[in-house]
């Protein structure tokens, strides 16, 4: 593989530690890789995250074939801030137990969904006094 290939591949797996970690440290606890092995893929020093795409597929959620860019990536341009920060909390749930993951995700649909329901009951409500 080219080096300028690899050094796509190294920013897009960067990126990805950016959007999805709190911190470089984080990734690494979260991966089990010794301490300041991102700041040495940071500063082109190591090209190690090559040995370990299958791991930073599993731990990122998507294909090899995205990591190396053979993929175009999920288009996030039309998403609100508000729903890139609720998609990057849950995308930093990845650390946590699955069913907790899933707990999580069912009580945030369940608050969503009261919200909705209790908003459209108000609405109504208002819109029959008015016809009063």
């Amino acid at each position: 593989m080219s080096h300028e290939n690899t050094e796509k591949i190294r920013e897009h797996i960067l990126q990805l530690i950016g959007s999805e970690y709190e911190s470089d440290a984080a990734f690494e606890r979260a991966v089990g890789l010794s301490e300041k092995t991102v700041n040495n893929w940071r500063r082109g020093r190591s090209a190690s995250f090559m040995r370990m795409l299958p791991l930073l597929s599993e731990k990122f959620g998507v294909n090899i074939s995205e990591l190396l860019n053979l993929m175009p990536t999920k288009d996030t341009s039309e998403l609100s801030q508000e729903e890139l920060h609720l998609l990057h909390l849950y995308r930093r749930s990845r650390v946590l137990p699955q069913n907790m993951r899933t707990a999580l995700r069912e009580t945030l649909e369940t608050t969503i969904n009261l919200y909705i329901n209790s908003a459209k009951e108000l609405k109504d409500k208002t819109a029959q006094k008015s016809k009063k």
